[in-house]
């Protein structure tokens, strides 16, 4: 019976392994969500390293082009993804909120283009998480 048990249940825990465990410092973590959206183009995989807050919106949006449009403002295709800069501590020992400004390059209407974008990170239940998507702060009107 015991047996019977834990073969219906080892399935069901076998699939609860996290994309962003508390082991990743939190530029790991910003550039594997930024590739589950831009390189994998899968909403899925992002959905475990945001907050509840995000995490709506990226269900409402479902697919991976629509999030890139209208949270990022950057649709782009054959991406790389690149971590740039951060504001952390190199000792990490008060970070529990931390900016990441990730580098793209990709392709943009068919041309070659690379962008910065920037997101926070907050320490929630012991592990990194996307709490922000920062507007474009050196986008140009004209």
């Amino acid at each position: 019976m015991i047996r019977i048990a834990l073969l219906l249940l080892l399935p069901i825990l076998g699939g609860c392994t996290p994309a962003a465990g508390p082991d990743l410092p939190p530029e790991k973590v910003a550039v594997k969500f930024f590739e589950a959206i831009y390189v994998d183009r899968d909403v899925g995989k992002a959905l475990p390293m945001v907050d509840d807050g995000l995490k709506d919106l990226f269900q409402h949006y479902k697919l991976a082009s629509q999030v890139q449009r209208n949270l990022f403002g950057l649709y782009m295709e054959q991406a790389e993804v690149e971590l740039s800069s951060t504001n952390a501590d190199f000792f990490r020992r008060r970070n529990y909120d931390i900016l990441v400004t990730i580098k793209l390059k990709g392709l943009v209407r068919g041309y070659m283009r690379q962008d910065l974008r920037e997101i926070r990170l907050q320490r929630l239940q012991d592990r990194w998480m996307v709490t922000e998507i920062k507007e474009d702060r050196w986008l140009t009107n004209g």
